[in-house]
């Protein structure tokens, strides 16, 4: 599907990150989206506006005051729940697929494309599918990273000329010319032309690979630990070569940072962009500011916002009740310290089963 070259197109940029979410490059996306409209074969053929902070009712002003042909929501995802806006308050305000549906069949006739450029976004897309020409969401998590090159590759073919087919492949072709393995994250769905507008349920209607290639996509796991316990943290990664082998994870921690690169860019890009969050507890973490407060605390609004899984390890004795991740099911079994098993090997070979679970879930 191709845009029409005897009029103006517009693409309208929605835009929230509420204050009680984590921290989103939304600015960085909405500036290379621009940039390659600006320098592309057919910028005179498209025009970009932005709402940024936005609230629910602004969804609908901007719907009436632009009048667009694509519409493009950048921010997070909660899948059943919903996606992210922002309430009077700046605060997190959910609107799920139905409620948006509603609002996108009254301007079907105008809309060509919806991108939702956020976590597992695909529940709002097929409900959106029903009325709407094409629409893009995302199958899971989908890191800042990802989600801007996406954006870029996406927009450059649309500034191109090239139909949303092409565009929603050439997106998915820049993740993984970025080295980032989220290519498989983005799915176009497409409105079928039957008398009840429901989503087509045959296979060319979803762009997207086989169920047993997906499978083989590793899944993205941040380990956060005190350097303290480097010794427990080797042997554990020993503990994990069988999943990294199987393809099953990529296992990431601090030591894979190389000379001359930032560290904290690192381990924050790292930790935005994984979909389980490992936390070896121990009194060295506990007693951390960065691993307490920065990641540990990352971690735990990626997972209550859906965005990420976090499983807490118990490595050795320690006061962790009553904190932040102690609601969540830890691992070894009982949660008790890796360090008081009889058998060391056996408690790693434990966590690394509880591990696996999480895996094959998702």
């Amino acid at each position: 599907m191709t845009f029409s070259s005897d009029r103006l197109q517009k693409i309208l940029f929605l835009a929230a990150n509420p204050q009680d979410t984590t921290r989103l490059r939304l600015g960085e996306e909405l500036r290379d989206i621009g940039e390659g409209l600006q320098r592309s074969q057919k910028r005179d053929q498209f025009q970009l506006e932005q709402r940024l902070a936005v609230r629910p009712r602004d969804i609908q002003r901007a719907m009436l005051d632009v009048s667009p042909q694509i519409v493009h929501f950048s921010g997070h995802g909660t899948g059943e729940q919903g996606l992210v806006f922002e309430d009077e308050i700046g605060n997190t305000k959910l609107v799920d697929g139905e409620a948006l549906a509603r609002l996108f069949a009254l301007f079907a006739d105008q809309i060509r494309c919806v991108v939702l450029n956020g976590c597992y976004s695909e529940v709002q897309a097929k409900a959106i599918a029903n009325h709407v020409d094409c629409v893009i969401g995302m199958n899971q998590a989908i890191g800042d990273r990802a989600a801007i090159e996406f954006a870029v590759g996406f927009y450059d073919a649309i500034g191109a000329g090239r139909p949303i087919e092409f565009a929603y492949k050439l997106g998915c072709a820049a993740i993984g010319m970025a080295g980032i393995a989220e290519h498989l994250t983005p799915v176009l769905l497409k409105k079928t032309t039957s008398f009840d507008a429901t989503v087509q349920p045959i296979s060319d209607t979803v762009v997207q690979p086989p169920v047993e290639q997906l499978q083989n996509v590793p899944i993205d796991v941040f380990i956060s630990y005190s350097h303290k316990d480097d010794n427990l943290v080797e042997e554990f990664i020993i503990h994990l070569a069988n999943l990294k082998r199987q393809g099953k994870i990529t296992a990431w921690y601090d030591r894979a940072i190389e000379a001359g690169e930032e560290w904290e860019t690192q381990i924050k890009r790292q930790l935005e962009s994984a979909r389980i969050v490992l936390l070896l507890i121990s009194p060295p973490f506990m007693a951390s500011d960065y691993c307490y407060d920065i990641e540990m605390q990352g971690a735990i609004a990626r997972h209550n916002q859906g965005t990420a899984r976090v499983i807490p390890i118990i490595l050795r004795p320690c006061d962790w009740k009553d904190s932040p991740f102690s609601k969540l099911k830890v691992l070894p079994k009982d949660g008790e310290p890796i360090t008081q098993w009889s058998d060391r090997d056996a408690a790693f070979l434990n966590v690394v089963e509880g591990i696996r679970k999480a895996v094959n879930s998702l």
